[in-house]
């Protein structure tokens, strides 16, 4: 069965509002969920394909690497994403103003 996190983004950054380095796990997954932030706050639905992001799960020990969907939830404004294959799910809060959010970006194109 597939995980849901719940996650505050915040509590992946430090006093300055950059990715913690230690302990080194949940620096890792600070980073996969704030590429996810970036991939789903981008003001264009073409993202750039280095924005893509695969997701982390390891059914079976074997990895799923299947491209994450994710969008901004209109009602509460988390973002949302989600593995299409193996069902791993989330949702991600307070990212707003985070380094990470690609919402006000100028076009990149």
């Amino acid at each position: 069965m597939a995980d849901t996190w719940f996650t505050d983004i915040t509590h992946f950054l430090n006093e300055n509002g950059d990715m913690i380095k230690e302990p080194p796990q949940a620096r890792k997954l600070g980073e996969y969920f704030s590429s996810i932030i970036v991939m789903a706050s981008y003001p264009d639905p073409e993202y750039p394909p280095e924005y893509r992001v695969s997701c982390r799960r390891r059914p079976n020990r074997k990895p799923c690497l299947t491209e994450i969907a994710a969008w901004l939830d209109p009602e509460n404004d988390d973002v949302v994403w989600i593995c299409p294959v193996c069902q791993d799910k989330g949702l991600i809060s307070n990212w707003r103003g985070t380094i990470w959010d690609m919402s006000e970006a100028e076009d990149f194109h």
